[in-house]
Order: C-alpha cells, then structure tokens, then sequence
C-alpha cells in the first residue's frame, strides 16, 4: 500500500509550485500499524486569528497540486456596517466514521488505517473521482500532474509515525489546533473532548468547533 507520498518519493517526478523538477529515488516504509492509537485534532475557530500558516505549511509538508490545499482558512463577515465582525472558518477533512469516500470508492484506494485516519492508496486508485463526489466536505481533489489521481488531508501521517504533530498543528500561533489521541487523551486536548458527545467522538477524528474560549494565552 501506497499513499501520495510514498507515491511520489518511490522514483516519481513531481513538480513544486516554483516549477522546479524534483526526482525522488530513495523509498520509505509503508505505514506503520503496530502503533493503533487513534489520533484526533481539534479546530477552535474561536482562537483562529485568519494568519493562514496552517495553509501555507500543509503546502509546504504536503506539495499539493496548484490552488489545492488540504486545509483551508475563509474568512467571513457577518453583520451590516457599522455593527459587524469577522470569524474565521476551517475546511479540512474529517476523517468521518462512517467515512462516505470509503464507502463510494469502487477500487478500494480509500480505506480507513488502524489509526482512524482515512487514508487513499495510490497504487490503486484510478481518479474515478466517485470518493470526491461523495465526501460532504470538498476534501478530496483531482491531482492532474498523477493522472487524476484522488488527494486529501491525512493528518501527517508520517510526521506522527515520527513523533511529530501534523505540520498546520505545530505552526498554528493562535493554538487553535489541538492534536492528541482519542483513545487516550490528554491535557487540553481531554477537555474539548469531554465537551463534545460521545456519538461526536466517535463520528469523525477532526472536530471544527467555536468554543468561545478565545486565545489559549488568555
């Protein structure tokens, strides 16, 4: 099993948004499943200050195809001048259990890991796009430079494999993304769970909230 990734870096060329060519030779493991923690983020929208560096780092981690983002910040005003406010709001993939695009997929290239995390191997798919039209949260794209093959948020799975949180976690300045596991959360992490019902826990490993809490420096 192949994900983008290991897709890419197992002898493909892949071109960056500069238009330089990379070649990638060496191979990499496939993912790890010994590890079966289920891993989880939460998204405050109450803390999100609109600054985008979740973006712009999931670009960087990620490579995505031109104007496709795996995770995306839109800012929307609500109210009539002089009396209005802005907010700020996240579309990423949520990871859904049931997972709609697995459920759709006719070649099996999207399947949910061990982890929890919906995950789409690329030896297998053939961009039928039948995962795209049925996931509820536009988080699935084309990518045209690998034959339309189907891309998504996997919430870094390698980077976590490693000990690492997901790239849009570790630089979010507001802390409005808070990364952990479900089965065994903690800390700050812990507490937004417990505020959420347990049909929510189970239901998707993203949660996009507005809590109200504001800046976690606060």
């Amino acid at each position: 099993m192949e994900n983008r990734r290991q897709f890419i870096k197992n002898g493909l060329i892949f071109c960056l948004g500069t238009g330089a060519v990379v070649v990638a030779t060496g191979r990499v493991h496939a993912f790890s499943s010994l590890d079966t923690g289920k891993w989880g983020m939460i998204i405050d929208t109450a803390r999100c200050s609109g600054c985008q560096s979740c973006m712009v780092a999931c670009k960087l981690q990620t490579h995505t195809v031109k104007n496709r983002f795996n995770t995306r910040i839109t800012a929307r005003e609500t109210g009539t001048f002089p009396n209005t406010s802005l907010h700020f709001e996240a579309d990423i993939c949520r990871h859904c259990n049931p997972a709609p695009c697995v459920g759709a997929c006719p070649t099996g290239a999207a399947f949910v890991h061990p982890t929890g995390i919906v995950l789409t191997d690329w030896q297998k798919c053939d961009g039928n796009g039948a995962c795209i039209d049925a996931c509820p949260y536009d988080a699935r794209f084309h990518d045209q430079r690998f034959n339309n093959k189907t891309d998504k948020c996997d919430l870094c799975l390698d980077r976590i494999n490693q000990g690492l949180v997901p790239a849009c976690v570790e630089n979010c300045s507001s802390n409005a993304r808070i990364f952990g596991r479900l089965d065994r959360p903690e800390g700050e992490f812990a507490g937004y769970l417990s505020a959420l019902s347990q049909s929510e826990t189970t239901q998707s490993a993203v949660h996009v909230i507005k809590s109200g809490k504001g800046d976690s420096n606060d």
